[in-house]
């Protein structure tokens, strides 16, 4: 019973969290019905707590004295939540998960009021699903070893449906769809920060741990521990190299990785067989995830990669010719219809086709863009190259040939010490490959999209 009243007031408190400090109604909604889902923004608004407000607002470290205060509530149950439901990983999660969702309720009702009051909803949404996904991450061992114990049809069932969530999330949800879903930002919350960052660098721990007591319940003794922490540092620095693009990321998440496997080998089971199972449960639990997410990634790049250099190339010929033909490009996509081509192509980024799955086009006179939003925070856009009119072209060489006479005459240890940021760098292997792509349908234009979204760490 006690365990029920638990988790009950801990699922009111988070109403409380949600309803208090949500972006309340401006000015102009004070006299208007609210819909019953609109949060009052009381705490943050109301008299006694004005003073707190202030502190929060008026940046960090003042902020930390009225953060602290209502983070404390939250992190307390999810703490006493660890020895009071030590059986039940799914409780721990759950229970995880409400934490990690009020503290970003007060971090926002605090500090970005204004983000949460534009995106409306939506803002709702993406903490909700990002406390969700981070929390099950987090429990995914636990979890799955539950479930394995109850019925191993039912863990696979999970596992099935948690590929496939993942899967369709980091193939459908984009950083410039109209209505941006899943995003409190131009990048997608969910699948750039609850997949890539935050849940894979957890993953790499899982498989890491699992990996290190694995070992030490086979191997033993001070050779196992050795021996375990080194593969969690290998494990931790593959993980890294998938996350961030430099070596700081990967020796983080590597270091990250060997501490936790650390604490996974002081706590383990003395029982060699039991310590096995343990770590081989979190190795599988961190594996599947890695596989799903980083799996789901690539597929997602090959879809941009096949919207760009297969599907646009139909409408850029299509242009193409319309131009040769008629002197001038089209000023609307439908105007190639039926003459140029059968119809418009559809650039197909994840499997549920809608509305936003659509070329974009503008007309520039000599030139046009040509775009369609891909996966994560990717707008893909081609454009043939800029031609300057003849006039233009010689007040241009004669403004470059003054600049060059110029500089000759300046003194010449200034001209080394000042470099020529605007020179072009080298085109990689991949920009090669894909100018001569194009040139082979007759285009010298350039696509803004590398061919896989890139990292941004």
């Amino acid at each position: 019973m006690i365990r029920l009243v638990y988790l009950v007031g801990a699922t009111a408190l988070a109403l409380v969290y949600y309803f208090g400090f949500g972006a309340g109604p401006s000015a102009s909604e004070y006299l208007e019905d609210l819909e019953w889902w609109r949060p009052w923004g009381s705490a943050v608004r109301w008299l006694p707590f004005a003073t707190l407000t202030a502190m929060a607002r008026a940046g960090i470290p003042q902020a930390l004295v009225p953060l602290g205060l209502f983070w404390a509530p939250p992190l307390a149950l999810f703490l006493g939540s660890l020895a009071l439901f030590r059986k039940s990983a799914a409780a721990r999660a759950y229970l995880c998960f409400l934490a990690i969702l009020m503290c970003v309720f007060v971090w926002y009702g605090y500090r970005a009021e204004q983000v949460w009051r534009f995106f409306e909803w939506r803002f709702a949404a993406v903490a909700t699903s990002f406390a969700a996904i981070t929390s099950t991450i987090l429990f995914a061992p636990s979890l799955l070893r539950g479930l394995v114990r109850r019925s191993l049809v039912l863990a696979l069932v999970a596992v099935v449906a948690a590929l496939a969530g993942i899967f369709v999330l980091s193939t459908e949800v984009t950083g410039t769809n109209s209505e941006m879903p899943f995003n409190i930002s131009p990048w997608p919350i969910v699948t750039l920060v609850g997949f890539l960052l935050v849940g894979a660098t957890i993953a790499g721990a899982h498989a890491a741990g699992g990996a290190a007591v694995w070992l030490q319940g086979r191997i033993g003794g001070a050779p196992g521990f050795a021996l375990g922490l080194v593969v969690a540092l290998i494990v931790g620095l593959g993980a890294g190299w998938f996350i961030f693009s430099a070596p700081p990321g990967w020796v983080t998440v590597a270091l990250m990785a060997a501490v936790y496997a650390l604490v996974c080998m002081a706590f383990a089971t003395r029982a060699a067989s039991e310590g096995q199972r343990s770590g081989l449960f979190r190795l599988a639990a961190g594996a599947i995830l890695l596989v799903a997410i980083f799996g789901s990634n690539r597929i997602a790049a090959t879809m941009q990669r096949t919207a760009r250099d297969q599907t646009a190339l139909v409408v850029l010929d299509a242009l193409e010719a319309y131009k040769l033909s008629r002197g001038s490009y089209p000023e609307t996509l439908d105007e190639l219809v039926p003459e140029f081509v059968d119809d418009i192509p559809r650039p197909a980024i994840g499997v549920i086709r809608d509305e936003d799955d659509r070329f974009a086009y503008s007309n520039y006179g000599d030139s046009y863009a040509l775009e369609f939003a891909s996966v994560l925070w990717v707008q893909c856009q081609y454009s043939p190259p800029y031609k300057f009119a003849d006039a233009d072209s010689d007040e241009l060489a004669e403004e470059q040939a003054a600049e060059a006479e110029g500089a000759d005459s300046r003194d010449g240890e200034e001209s080394w010490d000042t470099p020529d940021v605007s020179a072009p760098s080298e085109p990689t292997a991949e920009e090669l490959a894909l100018a001569a792509t194009l040139a082979e349908h007759g285009l010298s234009g350039s696509w803004s999209c590398p061919e896989e979204p890139p990292k941004l760490w």
